[in-house]
């Protein structure tokens, strides 16, 4: 019955990641916060992080060079920065560095180094990721898939307890400023619950409907699609930012 339902493969889903990405993209660069559109907006843009972290950490196991992974994740990151800042307005680190950090975590977990060595090293990895957009949770998230990978139950788990963390680190962000005790903001902890959806909506997608394949078609274009769409949009956007 459930192998019925899983009708989308890796590239279909990552386009639909894309065009989540750009609702959010569009909601931060050119519209007024506090709007119900804005809201949903946003929160549609959170299933792409976590689903690209999925693919990440399955792209990972699979590829045939982690040097070559990383080099383009280094490129694109570096490329996408200027586009990133100019579009947000303010300096951070864009996702591809996240996901850059990411990757790295998931080599020295593979790696032969001395334990006590190799959880310095990733936990200082999980830590720099605070100047980076998606601090911290995509890290934590990219270590629970890569210790999940083998089971499905592992993986349900997995988006179980990055959903749990995603909303209880949203609600103090939600909660009125004269809020003496964010937690007990029954607004902010709907609010929360609202942004996470998008969390959701990752896992139904990638452990329900997802065949485990890639698209057989426009093989190059799908392997590079999302590595230059990401800085073009973002100036892109900047660019109508100007204009409107």
């Amino acid at each position: 019955m459930l192998e019925t339902c899983k009708v989308l493969d890796r590239d279909q889903i990552k386009m639909l990641a894309i065009v989540t990405m750009t609702f959010n993209h569009i909601a931060h660069v050119l519209m007024e916060p506090g709007s119900v559109l804005y809201e949903v907006f946003v929160d549609i843009g959170y299933f792409t992080a976590v689903t690209m972290c999925f693919f990440l950490v399955e792209g990972y196991r699979y590829t045939h060079s982690k040097k070559g992974y990383a080099k383009r994740l280094l490129i694109f990151a570096l490329i996408s920065e200027i586009p990133f800042v100019l579009a947000v307005g303010y300096f951070q680190l864009n996702v591809l560095f996240t996901l850059l950090i990411c990757f790295l975590i998931l080599c020295v977990m593979d790696s032969q180094i001395q334990k006590w060595k190799k959880d310095l090293l990733i936990w200082g990895m999980v830590l720099f990721t605070v100047f980076c957009d998606w601090a911290v949770l995509l890290a934590v998230t990219a270590i629970l898939f890569k210790k999940s990978e083998e089971t499905p139950r592992g993986r349900v788990i997995t988006y179980c307890v990055v959903v749990v963390l995603f909303w209880i680190m949203n609600i103090p962000g939600y909660a009125p400023s004269d809020a003496a005790a964010p937690f007990l903001s029954g607004y902010a902890v709907l609010h929360a619950f609202y942004a996470s959806l998008g969390l959701i909506a990752s896992a139904v997608v990638t452990l329900l409907l997802y065949n485990g394949k890639k698209s057989e078609k426009y093989v190059k274009f799908n392997k590079w699609f999302f590595y230059i769409y990401y800085p073009a949009h973002l100036m892109l956007l900047w660019t109508i930012s100007l204009v409107v």
